[in-house]
């Protein structure tokens, strides 16, 4: 199987070491993909086709905004605010995506 670019950018820019000690799954439901979750567990990162059966935060949006969030060319709580991005459960967890992606991705 191979990645979608948007899964091969996520995978390029996770910080391992800024996931240390942190067991989530995050549920993208993206507009414009197929839906997939990705799950963290202690510095680790698998990103898997379909729906979790429970996530710890479902995201809500598009491709374009979810890179733009962990790029951090938008700030997460003008997306949530102005409706670009709907989160469902644990916004803790959702607030927590760029941190968890900031490696550069050059």
């Amino acid at each position: 199987m191979t990645d979608d670019p948007l899964i091969a950018k996520l995978r390029a820019r996770f910080d391992a070491k800024a996931a240390e000690g942190v067991s989530a799954v995050y549920q993208f439901d993206l507009d414009d993909v197929d839906d997939y979750h990705m799950t963290i567990d202690d510095g680790s990162l698998d990103i898997q086709p379909g729906r979790h059966p429970d996530p710890g935060v479902t995201i809500i949006s598009d491709t374009a905004t979810l890179m733009a969030l962990v790029r951090k060319e938008l700030n997460s709580m003008q997306a949530l605010l102005t409706g670009k991005v709907k989160v469902k459960g644990d916004i803790g967890l959702a607030s927590r995506l760029p941190k968890l992606f900031a490696k550069s991705s050059h």
